[in-house]
């Protein structure tokens, strides 16, 4: 059933989403604000635009300016988009893009694009998916000349890890190949992939570029599949932000300091679960037992250790029949994790009616404006320091005191008589089309990639100015029913069998395979540093954030914290329509 939900770094209230949930107490976060309809009359276009496959800014309003710039500027901008569309096969006798060198050192940001552009790599559905994703996308080029959006599906991410105790943490640790990359694990012998009928699902809305919405597109189930593998008992919201932090950390280190991303990220698995009255969602993982008989061991160990007597079994012992206890009592559920940051947003319909799963993180909510001046921050035009229309995103190292990396979260147990199919899009949609709008206009589109059409061709209708993508992920009821009973997605003996590997595992080996990996690095040469400043200056900076650029900003922020204490209180103070 609909379940808990967790945000870090946030001060926001707990409300019961819906009268349906269970335990609506126990939970610790905010509930996403209701959704707001755009006021169409606002939207001031005169035709309709067109989507067209075709990634040309040819004929746009910004044409008269590209022909001014100057010709190392161009180049650079060919460059760059020369190694977005091509990682692998890129010119090695020209110069390279940042990300073209990045990949020469990691094999996951060599990983071609899958069909619909996925960004993970090729991934099919398999005779026992219960689920099928479409997508679509559109650069909408009468209103933008870049693409900065990305996204990542997976048909068969990681099989739900078993729970270890203390006793076998070192080697559950050693088996993962922790601090390697993916690819090294894999051998030359014949390997195949095994069906988990785990789902990951993800969007990334850049800005400033598109480096940090593709880095992550390529980059985050990579991340979250190994903290999967060393804490197979750690709960999977936690999990979600430690690879959330984990990424953000990664992205200040590279180059392109300004860009960044928001991102909406899911993950649907399989999971033995025991009823329990201390969880919204009225079950609980066996693993989260597991974990408490970890503490306890080691709680009865220390104090062992203080009162120098013999250490016994006992505890360890009782654990694991615990354990083998719970196992008795499980059912097989189906759970759906997400995390989100910024204001890219997935919902769930349930029975026709849409709930959403996600957190606008924006500059006019007010719990963000407290978390934005508790940290020294202002809120200007609901905008981070005049800046960033999102208070929480990937990247943007140059706002990272500020604009956290820490996502919202939530856990649902998915209902197969109910639930019926999730959308995630960035704000490109839901800026012109409320939740519930946009699961009426799909409902009885049973065909994923049809429906993921449908709302795209929809926001262009209603003039949406952003880029567009949307992701579809149907479920299949009656396959959801059937693989209740079967070991499908939980970690069990055939998950061990020889040359048995993860779908995540297999794509980065074959990317590795195909290029030439270990070649070069990025350095701190004049060379590289002139182009990575001529392509960070040559980068739309989108309607995240403000048309003067970062240096302008800065400015505004110097003079508004000259002027008296009255003119520097936080907009996000006074409440948004709505609220």
């Amino acid at each position: 059933m609909f379940g808990s939900k967790k945000d870090k770094d946030s001060d926001a209230d707990t409300t019961p989403r819906n009268s349906t949930e269970s335990n609506p107490a126990s939970a610790t976060t905010p509930t996403a604000p209701p959704p707001v309809k755009t006021d169409d009359t606002a939207l001031a276009k005169t035709e309709s635009p067109v989507r067209k496959s075709e990634e040309s800014g040819a004929g746009t309003p910004t044409s008269d300016t590209k022909k001014r710039r100057s010709s190392s500027t161009a180049k650079a901008r060919e460059i760059f988009t020369q190694a977005k569309n091509s990682l692998i096969h890129g010119d090695r006798e020209g110069p390279q893009t940042p990300m073209q060198k990045l990949s020469k050192n990691d094999a996951a940001l060599s990983v071609p694009q899958g069909t619909n552009n996925n960004s993970a790599g090729e991934s099919q559905p398999t005779p026992n998916s219960s689920f099928k994703v479409g997508v679509t996308e559109d650069k909408n080029k009468k209103c933008r000349r870049t693409m900065e959006d990305t996204h990542s599906y997976l048909y068969n991410f990681l099989g739900t890890p078993a729970p270890v105790l203390p006793s076998d943490a070192s080697l559950k640790s050693k088996k993962s190949g922790e601090g390697k990359d993916l690819a090294l694990q894999v051998t030359n012998t014949a390997q195949h992939v095994v069906e988990t009928d785990n789902g990951y699902f993800a969007i990334f809305d850049g800005h400033a570029g598109t480096f940090a919405a593709e880095w992550c597109g390529k980059k985050l189930h990579v991340l979250l599949e190994d903290l999967m593998r060393r804490n197979p008992n750690t709960p999977v919201p936690e999990l979600l932000d430690q690879t959330f932090t984990s990424a953000d950390n990664q992205l200040e280190k590279l180059p392109l300091k300004n860009s960044g991303c928001t991102a909406i990220t899911a993950v649907l698995r399989w999971e033995d679960r025991v009823p329990t009255s201390n969880s919204a969602t009225g079950s609980q993982a066996i693993a989260a037992l597991a974990a408490q008989a970890a503490k306890e061991a080691e709680a009865s160990e220390s104090k062992e250790d203080k009162d120098h007597t013999p250490r016994s079994n006992s505890t360890a012992e009782a654990a694991a029949q615990a354990i083998q206890a719970a196992k008795q009592k499980a059912t097989r559920q189906r759970v759906l994790y997400t995390a989100n940051v910024g204001d890219a947003r997935i919902v769930l319909c349930r029975n026709g009616k849409a709930l959403r799963l996600s957190y606008d993180h924006k500059g006019m909510d007010e719990n963000e404006g407290r978390r934005i001046s508790k940290a020294g921050g202002l809120i200007l035009n609901n905008r981070v320091n005049g800046v960033l229309a999102v208070t929480r995103a990937l990247g943007d190292s140059y706002l990272k005191d500020l604009v956290t990396g820490h996502p919202y979260t939530t856990e649902t147990v998915i209902q197969p008589d109910q639930d019926e199919f999730l959308i995630l899009a960035c704000d490109g949609l839901w800026d012109v089309c409320s939740d519930q709008e946009a699961v009426d206009l799909v409902r009885n589109t049973q065909d994923p990639q049809e429906a993921s059409r449908m709302l795209v061709d929809h926001a262009l209708s209603r003039f949406s100015t952003d880029n567009l993508s949307v992701m579809i992920v149907r479920f299949d009821p009656k396959k959801l029913q059937s693989n209740t009973t079967t070991d499908i997605g939980v970690e069990s003996e055939v998950s061990h069998e020889k040359g048995a590997i993860s779908e995540v595992e297999m794509i980065v080996s074959e990317a590795r395979r195909l290029s030439n990996v270990g070649e070069s690095s990025i350095d701190d040469s004049t060379e590289d540093l002139k182009k990575i400043q001529e392509i960070e200056e040559e980068q739309e900076p989108g309607p995240e954030l403000t048309p003067e650029g970062k240096a302008e900003a800065e400015r505004v922020i110097a003079e508004k914290r000259a002027k008296p204490q009255e003119d520097a209180t936080p907009v996000a103070e006074n409440k948004p329509d709505g609220v």
